[in-house]
């Protein structure tokens, strides 16, 4: 204060006397101070260092310069000090003169000042300039205003330099574009260093003492202030003479006469003058600019999590592949056990079949004792059979080449098999057991050489043969419809295509699969002995085309004729009960019914007879037969053939939809609406059916958007002046962004699964205002919502991170206070990920979320459920980690808990209700093994259990994996004392169940199992009884949940004791390909119909397996079931008062039917279960009908089994 600044100042700028401590003056540094006039000591810094000892010897250094280079000891300050040793630098630097007061900069502080890593050098005075830019001072006349300085124009700031140097003030002019305005204060007050004056410009003198004089004045502790009574006036009179050189000879080993006592100047008679005034040409040149790169060290890391998180799906899909591929050879194994193993005695070889060009596949050929060939594949399935009982001399073409040895065997009257082996060794083992085989059958082998493409070229495929087949019908089919009577096809048409087509003939295996049916049914032998007229075992072209005419164009006679004919087995003319019982009892096989007894079936044709007047005749001539199908003629009209082979059907279908259905619709054609107004209905009828899906997805997606745009927003515009948005960019917006967005989605998952909260919606009056129906859907919906943010969410942490790892140290302790670095190596981006809790619990949600998600898959729940069910159950550790994912503060602040923490509490709670019934362990009473693999387990009821008809359960068997828990549909009626599902046996679990409780299994030393069940949880069909019209269709294992509803229905309807039914009609449709798969659904339907005494219920039943393939076949089906459900009001099949059907229902009709028969209702509930086809189908039906816009309307609700 007293010793430097009158020497920086001049003494003609004395320091003002000190006059006490004033408080009202304040102590803080000024900006233009520590920006700009602090700055005035850099231009008199030399580019070197003396060193020198007290005797005056000025040392060299290692390498012989005189003096130390600045820019080369930026950096290795602690290596010199210690060599050299601080006295002998201080003895220097006191001889050592500085560089002049003025404008000019030294190069070593210019542009070779040290720098960051990534940039070693860097320029102290541009430095200077962007600080005070950085710091907002204003321009240099302002400044100069401020502290009582009068402005100046260019020729004034300095008229040394300008009548010495006008260049430079000159070029300055320009580079400010002539505006004093725009000059900086650093450039003024440095342009107004005088260097014959050896100071500061005014300004800056002026600046520098205010801001010394002001620390002073403001310090209430600053040694002359008597007033705190810290020193005595003769201690503060001792304190002033203390120097600078009195602390530099106490504090070191300088000798008191090695430096002047004034160490801020050197005069003349000073110790030990320099030798020299320092340059930068006699130092050492300086290092070079280098540049570092941060991510150094960071490549590999980066690289490999970069490939670890792209294969994680990868290597997870597989992983689900391979369950699925293990659950399938399980089942094989298991399959294989159960079946009998096709020719056991023979031998199997591993070869490829050839099917075509560009398809081949694995097969093992087994050589049977049965006089047979079969080709297996690996699931342990018979692809084809070769019969060799009629072959004397079999024909084998063997190729010559030796790349890829084929062998074609000749099949008769069948397509060849052409087999490629690996190696010409295993041909030859294959063909000496080949000849062995026939030999030992007194069989011939005789072996044709060819060459490959010869051979390829030639032989007669399957695909060939199933082309040349589908030709055969389609020319059938065009001669028989494509002409007009009595025309003929040009000659110069006929193709030689057409030609080998009329050449071609079929076996009675190709006209069965041609039907849908088996060679060896009655029927069919039948058939194709009347087709068969030439009886040489094979069906020409013109006796197929004869028989296609008949059937499409002939008389009702000439139909009556071959039916007859086909009874005859004898050729005798006449008909007895005998042949005409087998034919009805082919017919009533071919619906798989056993049913009927052959009393029953006797029973059919005495009532036939009788009904025709001939009851007394054991046999019908053909005249009598024609007389006892009049009453049927009718459904004569559209009997014909309707092979696979054809193209186009050319049936008139609808004969037979009227013929077989009991709602007939009257015909009168409705005006039809203009295309727009269709168009319009569509659209207002799909909103009116979605609107509370499509609001719904509305508000969720809306809801999601809105939170990823204000945190982008926030982080992108609100929050870019933090450290974060400088270093990460955009990519802290979006990861943001897409955090909040994913923490919603993923905390509304928690809400959908809340099934007894959904099911308690259910029983009151907002489930009016909630899909309910759809929850499993909209789980998925948000679920691959929150899978796409989490995606986003990745990779942009990725690009982030990455950013993070090119900041030097110094950046990071700013960028995030809440990382402790322990010491100054700089962190890697390995650190970022594996060091950090953001980073490893994110490495281990990525690889949950493709865990669940994968294993989600529909193909691996239903071929590998257990698996679904246990890679689900981690959702609690996604949660778990979700919550600490945040902790570490990198990003921001935590906010996941905040969407978490409701939906949480309600999922506790409804998990605690489950807990209720899921402890308790049930008394299995019963259990029965039904067809086509179903199991009935009835069990006991626990206490005060309340269920509605159409809910579910999730059941779990204590025999078992006591933790899987599978969702099954109650079978049983509320108001029956125990409860019963049917579990149809399809995955593991569901065999499993089967196969314990097989009788043939059953170990009577252990103990009995128990059951588990969480429920009853709401389904979609159980408000059926809200609707006074009520619609139900099942489909296949979908009638279970009506195996419940239907006996609640006829027992609140009988009883009268449910109050609450508003049902006054309810129609059941049964679709299902066979009854005989669903006996035990039939006894279900026997009991409903014995209890229904109000005939509030109508059902009808449709078979779908193989009657659409044949009509003629449907035809005498529906005659006999027709006659025996007029006699005896119940259906040859099943017994039931149900009415039978054969084929698939028309959706659209039947809902017009209800509509015209109930118009007094305003709406009509449909509810369905079953395949999502069949659901499909009548959610388009219910549509359709809608768009009408008449009354009533159709409400469709719908199970998915």
């Amino acid at each position: 204060m007293y010793e430097y600044l009158p020497v920086l100042l001049g003494h003609d700028e004395p320091v003002s006397k000190y006059t006490g401590y004033k408080p009202d003056v304040h102590p803080g540094v000024s900006h233009v101070f520590q920006s700009a006039a602090f700055r005035f000591g850099h231009t008199m810094i030399p580019p070197g260092l003396y060193r020198r000892d007290a005797k005056c010897n000025f040392k060299k250094t290692r390498r012989g310069y005189p003096g130390i280079r600045l820019c080369s000891t930026w950096w290795d300050s602690e290596v010199i000090l210690p060599e050299i040793g601080v006295e002998e630098l201080l003895m220097g630097l006191s001889s050592q003169i500085a560089e002049r007061e003025d404008s000019v900069l030294c190069s070593d502080v210019r542009d070779k000042l040290f720098g960051p890593m990534d940039f070693s050098r860097r320029d102290l005075a541009a430095l200077n300039i962007m600080r005070g830019r950085d710091n907002g001072l204003p321009d240099y006349n302002t400044v100069r205003r401020v502290f009582g300085l009068k402005p100046l124009n260019w020729s004034e700031i300095n008229p040394w330099i300008y009548k010495r140097k006008p260049e430079m003030i000159e070029e300055l002019y320009w580079m400010y574009e002539g505006k004093l305005d725009n000059i900086d204060v650093y450039v003024g007050g440095m342009l107004e260093s005088n260097p014959s004056e050896g100071r500061p410009g005014p300004l800056f003198r002026r600046i520098i003492k205010e801001q010394f004089e002001r620390i002073r004045d403001s310090d209430r502790f600053w040694f002359e202030n008597e007033d705190n009574a810290i020193f005595t006036p003769a201690e503060i009179a001792e304190i002033r003479k203390i120097k600078l050189w009195d602390i530099l000879v106490n504090a070191t080993d300088i000798p008191f006469n090695a430096i002047q006592r004034n160490v801020f100047s050197f005069n003349d008679g000073d110790p030990c003058p320099q030798p020299a005034q320092i340059n930068s040409t006699q130092l050492e040149r300086c290092i070079i600019l280098t540049g570092w790169d941060y991510f150094h060290g960071s490549e590999i890391p980066y690289t490999f999590v970069c490939l670890l998180l792209t294969f994680i799906p990868m290597i997870v899909a597989l992983l689900g592949y391979s369950v699925i591929k293990m659950q399938n050879r399980r089942r094989r194994r298991l399959k294989a056990r159960r079946e009998m193993s096709v020719g056991k005695d023979g031998d199997k070889l591993n070869v490829r079949e050839w099917l075509h060009q560009n398809h081949k596949r694995y097969v093992k050929v087994k050589i049977g004792s049965d006089e047979a060939m079969y080709t297996i594949n690996r699931k342990g399935e018979t692809l084809r059979k070769i019969d060799f009982t009629n072959v004397n001399s079999l024909v084998v073409e063997v190729t010559q080449d030796s790349r890829k040895p084929m062998v074609l065997i000749r099949s008769p009257r069948d397509h060849d098999l052409v087999l490629q082996f690996g190696s010409i060794s295993t041909r030859k083992k294959f063909l000496s057991k080949m000849e062995t085989f026939l030999l030992n059958r007194k069989k011939t082998l005789e072996i044709i050489h060819t060459y490959r493409d010869v051979m390829l070229a030639n032989a007669e495929t399957k695909e060939k043969r199933q082309k040349r087949l589908e030709h055969f019908f389609r020319e059938a089919y065009a001669l028989t419809f494509g002409l007009k009577p009595g025309e003929k096809r040009k000659l110069e048409d006929v193709g030689n295509d057409v030609i080998m087509v009329m050449r071609t003939s079929l076996s009675k295996k190709e006209f069965a699969e041609a039907l849908g049916m088996k060679p060896d049914s009655l029927f069919v032998k039948q058939m194709f002995n009347c087709v068969d007229k030439d009886k040489d075992g094979r069906i020409s072209f013109q006796e197929f085309l004869d028989t296609v005419v008949l059937f499409s164009r002939g008389k009702t006679e000439d139909k009556f004729r071959i039916i007859f004919d086909m009874c005859d087995n004898n050729g005798n003319g006449t008909i007895d009960k005998q042949e005409l019982t087998k034919m009805l009892r082919s017919l009533v096989d071919i619906a798989k019914n056993d049913s009927m007894t052959e009393e029953q079936v006797n029973d059919l044709i005495e009532g036939m007879f009788a009904a025709a007047g001939i009851e007394e005749k054991e046999e019908l001539t053909y005249d009598d037969f024609k007389r006892m199908m009049k009453e049927y003629k009718g459904d004569f009209i559209a009997v014909g053939l309707d092979c696979k082979g054809a193209k186009q059907n050319f049936l008139d279908t609808s004969t037979n939809i009227a013929r077989m259905t009991s709602f007939q619709m009257s015909h009168a054609r409705e005006p039809e609406p203009s295309w727009y107004i269709q168009k319009w209905n569509s659209i207002t009828t799909y909103l009116e059916e979605y609107r509370q899906h499509i609001v719904y997805l509305l508000v969720f997606y809306v809801t999601v958007i809105v939170l990823f745009i204000e945190r982008f927003v926030n982080y992108s515009y609100l929050s870019e002046h933090t450290d974060l948005r400088h270093v990460m960019g955009f990519g802290i917006s979006v990861t943001r962004g897409s955090a909040a967005s994913l923490s919603f989605c993923f905390s509304l998952l928690l809400l959908t699964m809340c099934r007894n909260l959904l099911t308690k919606i259910r029983e009151t009056s907002f489930r009016q205002y909630i899909p309910l129906d759809s929850h499993v859907q909209f789980h998925k919906i948000v679920a691959l919502t929150a899978l796409v943010f989490t995606m986003i969410h990745t990779i942009g942490h990725l690009l982030n991170f990455y950013h993070v790892s090119t900041q030097p140290l110094e950046h990071l302790r700013c960028l995030t206070k809440e990382v402790q670095f322990d010491s100054d190596s700089k962190p890697t981006f390995s650190f970022w990920i594996f060091g950090t809790v953001t980073g490893v619990t994110g490495v281990i949600l990525f690889l949950l979320v493709c865990i669940i998600f994968i294993f989600a898959h529909p193909k691996i729940r239903q071929k590998a459920y257990s698996y679904f069910w246990t890679t689900h159950s981690l959702y609690v550790l996604l949660y778990v980690l979700s919550l600490f994912h945040g902790l570490a503060k990198l990003t921001g602040t935590p906010r996941f808990w905040i969407f978490f923490i409701g939906p949480a509490i309600v999922f506790a709670f409804d998990k605690v209700i489950s807990l209720q019934t899921k402890l308790m362990e049930l008394e299995i009473l019963e259990t029965e093994l039904l067809p086509s693999d179903v199991t009935k387990v009835k069990f006991s009821r626990p206490a005060n259990f309340k269920y509605l008809s159409g809910q579910w359960v999730r059941l779990c068997c204590t025999a078992f994996r006591m933790g899987e828990y599978h969702s099954l549909t109650l079978t049983s009626a509320p108001h029956e004392n125990v409860l019963s599902v049917h579990v149809k046996a399809t995955g593991p679990w569901t065999w499993k169940l089967r196969n314990f409780f097989d009788p043939n299994n059953f170990h009577p030393e252990l103990p009995l199992p128990k059951i588990r069940l969480e429920g009853p949880f709401g389904g979609g069909n159980q408000d059926w009884y809200k609707y006074e019209i009520a619609v139900m269709i099942g489909g296949g294992i979908g009638v279970t949940p009506y195996a419940s509803i239907l006996n609640d229905l006829v027992f609140g309807t009988s009883t009268h004791r449910y109050s609450g039914v508003a049902c006054k009609k309810v129609y059941f449709l049964w679709i299902c390909p066979s009854h005989r798969h669903f006996e035990w659904f039939i006894d279900v339907l026997r009991d409903v119909e014995r209890k229904d005494v109000t005939n509030v219920l109508e059902v009808h039943i449709f078979i779908t397996q193989f009657f659409h393939k044949f009509d003629l076949r449907t035809t005498m089906l529906y005659i006999c079931e027709n006659h025996f459900q007029r006699i005896a009001n119940r259906s040859m099949f099943t017994g039931l008062k149900a009415v039978n059907h054969f084929g698939r229902p028309d959706m659209n009709a039947f809902l017009k039917f209800i509509r015209k028969q109930h118009s007094y209702v305003s709406k009509v509930g449909v509810f369905s279960c079953g395949p999502s086809a069949l659901t499909k189908t009548i959610s388009k039906a219910c549509e359709t009908v809608n768009k009408q816009r008449k009354l009533p309307y159709f409400l469709h609700q719908y199970e998915n089994f």
